[in-house]
């Protein structure tokens, strides 16, 4: 078939127009994905660790909290991603910091402290845990018991919460040092034996049975017993207060990350969306400083547990 001038005009201006969408649809194609490629480039891992058992129910407490700084640290260049790993023992979580798997952790102070030693971590700020700030751990015994003082407690049997307690363990345990008592299991002719409860809702109820003589626990624990566990037990001795819980970072952690996050954390209590992420992180009111002499008290406190 022969064409006219006009037909050839139209059929050059088809092939035209289908070759540049070809080269649009090719043109779009490769940039999609260069642009795919360079936001899984800029995606980034900030990793919140803690210790315990219950690893689903912890992911839970811990993970808006992670998905908040996570928010809070991504712009237009770098999106980051919020992720919480539970650590089984100490030892477990030293090792994640020093092999760069966890960023922060958040635990009681001496926990951290012990951590910090194993692991090169430095706690940067307090967590208001239950709303609040402070806490001490108070030595308990039945109420007919004729234990009245720690010097009491030589020859007899204390019990303990587990080892990664700060209220529970180290705190008590330090406090005992401190006052010249040697710590055994069995207990010895001049020290005190002790026992783990494995739990802080068992040590009360250890010592009300008679399984121990005496057990330890944090005034906040004790307060909110039961009036009838209350009534069959008598505090005797008390120990330094120390801060509720501390955040820590991996040493190793880029600084101008470690303001971001600082800021972020200290400005979460005027942010209606931080708030309500802390009143569900166990009630949490705030994060503030930690000051120098608190730090201070806390290294005191854990060199005496070496």
């Amino acid at each position: 078939m022969k064409l006219n001038r006009k037909s050839i005009y139209i059929l050059l201006a088809v092939v035209l127009l289908a070759g540049l969408l070809v080269y649009n649809i090719n043109s779009s194609g490769v940039d999609n994905g260069r642009e795919v490629k360079q936001n899984l480039e800029n995606t980034e891992i900030i990793s919140i660790g803690t210790i315990g058992d219950d690893a689903v129910r912890k992911i839970e407490l811990f993970q808006p909290t992670a998905d908040y700084i996570a928010e809070k640290l991504s712009d237009n260049k770098t999106t980051y991603k919020g992720k919480v790993i539970i650590a089984k023992t100490l030892d477990n979580l030293s090792d994640l910091l020093k092999e760069q798997k966890v960023d922060l952790f958040v635990e009681s102070p001496l926990t951290a402290a012990v951590i910090a030693n194993k692991s090169g971590s430095v706690p940067f700020l307090r967590r208001w845990k239950n709303g609040i700030g402070y806490y001490y751990s108070v030595f308990i015994v039945r109420k007919n018991s004729s234990i009245s003082t720690a010097d009491d407690l030589v020859g007899k049997t204390v019990i303990f919460e587990d080892p990664a307690s700060t209220s529970g363990y180290l705190l008590p345990k330090a406090y005992l040092r401190q006052k010249g008592y040697s710590l055994n299991q069995p207990a010895g002719e001049n020290s005190i034996g002790f026992v783990f409860s494995g739990n802080d809702d068992n040590t009360p109820i250890w010592v009300i049975e008679g399984k121990a003589d005496a057990g330890v626990m944090s005034d906040i624990d004790f307060k909110k017993l039961p009036d009838t566990q209350k009534s069959e037990l008598r505090i005797i001795d008390r120990t330094t207060d120390l801060p509720r819980h501390i955040v820590s970072r991996r040493s190793d952690l880029d600084p101008v990350m470690v303001e971001k996050i600082r800021q972020i954390l200290l400005d979460m209590d005027k942010d209606p969306v931080g708030i309500g992420i802390m009143n569900d992180f166990e009630k949490t009111k705030k994060y503030d400083e930690i000051t120098g002499d608190e730090m201070n008290n806390i290294n005191k406190i854990f060199n005496s547990l070496e």
